[in-house]
């Protein structure tokens, strides 16, 4: 009986250590599982503030828009108003015309909501005509009567090539071949 009693008791303790490991094991969970659940609502929290705020500056920049555009239609008027009265029916070219400026069309609020572009409006660009562009030129441009680049008078001018002709240094004077005495001398000298 007493090996009975042993395993009685053995088995006894293994339980109740099973129970309270296992409700400890819970109260623990709960609180990760509370961290948790309070991150997330922090962050679905920060998110819809953002959100808010996101919109609250699109709408904000929509306004100052819409105000920037009613001072351009101000400006224009009071420009028009002024030519037409400064002018007093004489044609100016200052005179503003409607046919040729642009006209900002009065828009109801709908309407105006539609003509914002967003960042995902796609934007169509006018096909730009190439310009013609000229190759480089390996030669000046020059007239029939000029001299060509090739030629070995361009550039140089007629009074130029005279004064050059008649003043030739010193030492290639004494060098000039078939003017021995100067040979000889400037030998003797050195």
């Amino acid at each position: 009986m007493e090996e009975n009693s042993v395993w009685i008791i053995g088995i006894v303790a293994l339980a109740a250590g099973a129970l309270i490991g296992y409700l400890m094991g819970r109260s623990g969970d709960n609180s990760g599982q509370q961290k948790l659940v309070d991150q997330l609502n922090e962050a679905q929290q920060e998110l819809s503030v953002y959100k808010e705020e996101v919109n609250g500056h699109f709408e904000k920049t929509a306004s100052l828009v819409n105000n920037l555009t009613e001072s351009y239609r101000e400006v224009h008027q009071h420009l028009a108003q002024g030519s037409e009265s400064l002018c007093k029916g004489e044609h100016s070219p200052a005179q503003l015309d409607n046919d040729t400026q642009p006209k900002i069309a009065e828009l109801t609020d709908s309407e105006q909501e539609e003509q914002i572009p967003t960042v995902t409006d796609e934007v169509t660009a006018e096909p730009e005509e190439p310009e013609i562009i000229e190759p480089p030129r390996d030669y000046a441009p020059k007239s029939p009567d000029q001299e060509g680049t090739l030629s070995e008078k361009f550039g140089l001018k007629k009074e130029q090539q005279a004064d050059e002709e008649e003043e030739i240094p010193t030492l290639l004077k004494d060098h000039i071949p078939g003017n021995s005495l100067h040979d000889g001398d400037e030998k003797q000298s050195v």
